[in-house]
């Protein structure tokens, strides 16, 4: 993986110049330059502030929304892993019943069987803990990763 090297950059926010170290890169902190400028000019337009006093509410509305985005975020994680013990406790209880009715000598119509979706990982037969799931970090479980998973559940609702 390629690593990001720290360098100067000059953003221009409501005329005022300010130079900053960032490894981000610049798609990203253009879009900042591009959000924050507008926030300020807004501000200054329609309410008469100094630009220290439009910074700060901006700065202000800026952190809310990050405290926000990161309550929903922990909800929704701990929403996935729940969901997660629930997948994984489902799959035990079939492959359990479906041991009982081989043991049986039972048979079903394939019809009754529904086939397995290609779209669920496979999860091994293993009783586990709603400790164990929050608790445990797993290969690849990255914030990315973790909204990836979070999309794709709400895209199948």
């Amino acid at each position: 993986m390629e690593e990001n090297i720290k360098r100067k950059v000059d953003l221009n926010i409501a005329g005022i110049t300010i130079s900053v170290i960032t490894d981000e890169a610049d798609i990203f902190v253009k879009a900042i330059e591009k959000k924050m400028d507008e926030e300020m000019k807004a501000l200054l337009r329609n309410v008469r502030l100094s630009q220290f006093d439009a910074a700060m509410l901006c700065a202000i509305d800026f952190c809310a929304d990050k405290l926000s985005a990161e309550k929903k975020l922990r909800n929704l994680e701990a929403q996935v892993s729940l969901y997660e013990v629930n997948l994984r406790r489902l799959k035990n209880e079939v492959s359990s019943l479906k041991k009982k009715l081989a043991e049986s000598g039972e048979t079903l119509p394939a019809a009754q069987l529904p086939d397995e979706d290609p779209n669920v990982p496979t999860i091994p037969d293993e009783q586990i803990t709603i400790d164990e799931v929050l608790d445990e970090p797993k290969a690849g479980d990255t914030r990315s990763d973790k909204l990836r998973m979070i999309e794709s559940l709400l895209k199948k609702n």
